[in-house]
């Protein structure tokens, strides 16, 4: 009987020290995130460990990993590749958009690649902070993959850091033909 007890005192002692150090640092995924539809023969993989899903976002064409320091969101989407109609067709729409109107117009808006990627690089102000975004574009395999990264800063950090950040962000993305 007292072998039982003692037994149950380690595994209780185990578990309560493996959960606690679990919840005590940062969390980390394990393992890459991989997004895939069945339609599509692309798989969108973020190797970035310290960006976690975000279950409750999760639509079946959509994905949305997260981490609060430093902040940085990634989410995309998967279309059929016959709905992207170009980067500029696509930015304009975005643009237009009501989430950007008023003080949360785009301002230094740049496009740029980053290898089969196509970008629009944008800031959004903030009252004491800026918000630098990239929408990264690209077709593989008959799929259309859009990004958005996005960050958030006080004002004083630099808009060409944080914009470098994320461009060192999208480079940790890859696309993978199933």
């Amino acid at each position: 009987m007292r072998y039982c007890a003692g037994y149950r005192f380690a595994l209780l002692f185990t578990f309560f020290i493996v959960s606690f150090a679990a919840l005590s640092g940062v969390a980390r995924s394990e393992v890459p995130f991989n997004f895939t539809m069945p339609q599509s023969r692309v798989v969108v993989k973020v190797s970035d460990p310290s960006l976690l899903p975000d279950a409750a976002a999760a639509k079946p064409n959509y994905f949305k990993l997260a981490r609060q320091e430093p902040p940085l969101i990634v989410s995309g989407w998967l279309e059929p590749a016959q709905q992207y109609k170009g980067l500029n067709a696509f930015w304009e729409g975005e643009s237009r958009s009501p989430a950007y109107a008023g003080a949360r117009a785009p301002v230094r808006v740049e496009t740029l690649r980053e290898g089969a990627w196509e970008v629009v690089a944008f800031d959004v102000s903030l009252p004491g902070a800026v918000q630098s975004n990239l929408r990264a574009e690209r077709v593989e395999a008959g799929t259309w993959i859009d990004l958005h990264l996005s960050t958030v800063a006080r004002a004083t950090i630099p808009p060409t850091k944080l914009r470098a950040e994320l461009m060192a962000a999208l480079r940790q993305v890859q696309v993978l033909v199933k």
